[in-house]
Parts: C-alpha cells; sequence; structure tokens
C-alpha cells in the first residue's frame, strides 16, 4: 500500500476570482500529482485551503522548488508568503465512515 503525501497552503486572497484564475493555469500540474483540492474558508470567502496530493514523498518534495511560488502568489494578488506544509499522512490515524 502507497502512502499518502500532501502539500498544504492556507492564505487569504485579496480578490478570489484573479486568484482562481491564477490558480487554473495549467502549468501547475506536474509528475506525482494526484489531486488537487481547494477550499474556501466559511468565515472569509478570501481565504482558502489548498490541498494537493502526491503519489511518492519524491514528488511531494519536489513540488515546491519545481514551481515559481512567488511568481504564481504575486499573479493571484497574494501578499503575503504563506507557510506551507508537506507531509505524509499517518494512515493508522486515519478515519473514515
Amino acid at each position: 500500500m502507497s502512502g499518502i503525501y500532501r502539500f498544504t497552503v492556507i492564505h487569504p486572497v485579496p480578490d478570489f476570482e484573479r486568484w482562481r484564475t491564477a490558480a487554473e493555469d495549467p502549468r501547475v500540474s506536474r509528475p506525482g500529482l494526484v489531486r488537487r483540492s481547494v477550499f474556501r474558508s466559511l468565515d472569509d470567502p478570501n481565504e482558502v485551503m489548498v490541498e494537493i496530493e502526491f503519489d511518492s514523498a519524491e514528488a511531494a518534495k519536489s513540488f515546491l522548488p519545481s514551481i515559481d511560488l512567488r511568481e504564481f502568489l504575486d499573479r493571484a494578488g497574494v501578499e503575503v508568503y504563506p507557510p506551507v506544509f508537506i507531509g505524509e499522512e499517518v494512515s493508522d490515524l486515519r478515519y473514515e465512515r
């Protein structure tokens, strides 16, 4: 059984539609990328959480250096460089209904 490796970032977006246009750029796709999910905060529709799932630890770790995150954030209108989390699922703590 293979693990789940995830890149997660949460940040404010001054203009969600501008951010969305930048996020739809096909250059975001990378080898090993399995799934991308975007969530908008229920409390603040201009805050987003992006989760990108990879099929290997190597693909997850190589994602950030392979994109120009600063350039993407500039195009998206994001003024604050957000913290980024890259991790592996602890599968024995997973709960599914």
